[in-house]
């Protein structure tokens, strides 16, 4: 019997390939290039009726390039799975993914490498995958410099549309705090240049809040509101972007209150500080807490997913996970059930609780306004 015909590139070799072009590959998928700030693409599942992105999910981050999972089907795989699933005409079988992967990338069918050549593709992968990871490096730390600059020339909130949205619109006291939030500050009227592309933007009417990891800020969370803070911009909300997050905001906050001892977390940590941390989505409903709970330090993580990317501080001894009344989205359920998971594999004997306001209310911030109405 012939011995059946080596392959010409092992299946871990076309796979490696595929992740290193990735997103030409989702992108000739149909697939529209667009990761969230966990570097999630959220495409519609193209063999079920799908109304709206969420439950499905690609990994475009290193480990785990080219994987999804739709949380509402349970369908799942890795990048060979997601160019059958994906491709049309769709692949009938493994081989015919494996053909088809070949084709897209432009490899020979017939030849087989040798190992040489295959040590020496890898080695040159790596070396080109450590210079774009460097690039990338070197590229958010400059982004980070000049956020934190722009930031740095802001005003505090105090007197400015800011203020009036919180205290007036959102019923916040601020009165109330023994420390002003001091992560929040206004943006009038300012000019961002993205250092890598250079292009220029323009925003006006911005509650610019620093968010930071470790000690260093490293990205801007921005709330667009009306000229006279009476409420979000109304074109920007229409269009579901009156809140957008610039820079590295995967892991980390938006430091709303220091609780009673009014150190940073590292300062904490070092003089051996502890107390419970409470940490939330948005801005409005983790400032409620904070105002409510002055033995808590508050974090505002910017969205349900990032509150399941921060690391648990030093200086927190529990943490209390803020949680909205969204239980009649499935996949907000299910996203805040990994972000518990995520706590709860962190805590090490620590406590970790989740509380929410009463059914029917939507988070803490519209609790405390319906009770100060």
């Amino acid at each position: 019997m012939n011995a059946p015909r080596p392959l010409p590139y092992s299946w871990d070799r076309v796979k490696e390939e595929l992740q290193s072009r990735i997103r030409n590959l989702v992108e000739d998928l149909g697939i529209q290039w667009k990761p969230d700030t966990q570097g999630l693409l959220h495409p519609l599942n193209p063999n079920r009726k799908d109304n709206r992105p969420g439950s499905l999910v690609i990994w475009t981050d290193p480990g785990r390039i080219g994987a999804w999972k739709d949380y509402a089907s349970n369908d799942q795989g890795d990048i060979f799975g997601m160019i059958q699933f994906w491709a049309r005409p769709r692949p009938a079988g493994k081989m015919d993914v494996y053909w088809w992967a070949l084709e897209w990338l432009g490899w020979d069918r017939g030849t087989v490498r040798t190992l040489a050549e295959d040590v020496e593709a890898r080695e040159r992968r790596e070396r080109e995958a450590r210079a774009e990871a460097s690039r990338q490096d070197a590229l958010a730390a400059a982004k980070a410099r000049a956020l934190k600059g722009l930031w740095l020339g802001l005003p505090p909130i105090a007197g400015t549309p800011a203020e009036f949205y919180l205290r007036e619109v959102r019923r916040l006291p601020l009165e109330r705090l023994k420390h002003q939030p001091g992560a929040l500050r206004w943006a009038d009227h300012v000019e961002w240049t993205d250092p890598e592309t250079g292009e220029v933007f323009e925003w006006r009417n911005v509650m610019c809040s620093a968010m930071t990891k470790g000690p260093e800020l490293v990205a801007l969370h921005r709330t667009w509101l009306k000229p006279d803070g009476s409420g979000p911009d109304p074109v920007r909300k229409a269009n579901g972007r009156h809140k957008t997050m610039i820079g590295a905001a995967a892991g980390a906050a938006i430091r709303l209150s220091s609780g009673p001892s009014n150190l940073s977390p590292g300062a904490a940590a070092k003089r051996g500080v502890t107390g419970p941390l409470a940490i939330g989505e948005g801005i409005e409903t983790s400032e409620a807490v904070a105002i409510a709970r002055s033995d808590y330090r508050v974090w505002a993580a910017g969205s349900l997913s990032l509150m399941g990317l921060l690391e648990w501080p030093e200086c927190a001894s529990a943490v209390v996970l803020l949680r909205d009344n969204d239980w009649d989205k499935p996949e907000a359920v299910k996203a805040f059930e990994r972000v518990e998971a995520h706590w709860r594999a962190m805590a090490k004997g620590r406590p970790v609780q989740v509380v929410a306001p009463p059914p029917g209310v939507d988070d803490f911030n519209s609790w405390a306004m319906g009770a100060a109405a």
